[in-house]
């Protein structure tokens, strides 16, 4: 008989069927300004990596994003934006930097701000995210943006009198 002697990290790890945890999370209040146009507000919650976040990024499908203009973020951040380019085709992002101390283990940080025109016919989609080394530009984590406010312009209701002329108007083609 054989006896295998496991690592507690290597049995919890095994235990948990997964090798990698998402130790950051990235949230956001969407809201609608027009018919395409959206802006989106994001918090980094940094729970269980063991050194501060200093640089992340957010993606943007080329396919279903515009006009990605950067509106706001924390101070000591330095926000960028590139665009998604239909003709590489390639996505666009949203990156932030830490020019002081990043968002420490434990910690939550938000006022990301960013307005985009969104292409798709429903809500836009949750965009993934990458936590990055400021140096290496190694990915240190990375998951999806989960959305926990989404505001939407009210749909505009049919006008009671345009709705009785169409009434009006199908009753006299059948006739």
């Amino acid at each position: 008989m054989y006896k295998i002697k496991l690592y507690p990290l290597v049995a919890a790890l095994l235990l948990t069927g997964s090798l990698s945890t998402h130790a950051t999370l990235i949230t956001s209040d969407l809201v609608q300004l027009d018919a395409n146009t959206w802006q989106s507000t994001y918090k980094v919650t940094n729970d269980t990596l063991p050194f501060d976040i200093e640089e992340f990024s957010i993606y943007f499908d080329f396919s279903l994003f515009e006009n990605l203009v950067a509106t706001g973020a924390p101070p000591d951040w330095d926000p960028l934006v590139i665009q998604p380019d239909i003709g590489l085709p390639d996505d666009g992002f949203y990156d932030a930097l830490a020019l002081a101390a990043g968002v420490i283990p434990g910690g939550m940080l938000s006022g990301f701000m960013i307005e985009f025109d969104y292409l798709g016919l429903d809500l836009p989609p949750a965009m993934p995210f990458d936590i990055l080394d400021p140096f290496t530009f190694d990915i240190l984590d990375s998951g999806e943006v989960t959305f926990t406010s989404i505001t939407q312009l009210p749909v505009p209701a049919p006008a009671p009198l345009g709705l009785l002329a169409l009434g009006l108007i199908g009753l006299i083609r059948r006739k």
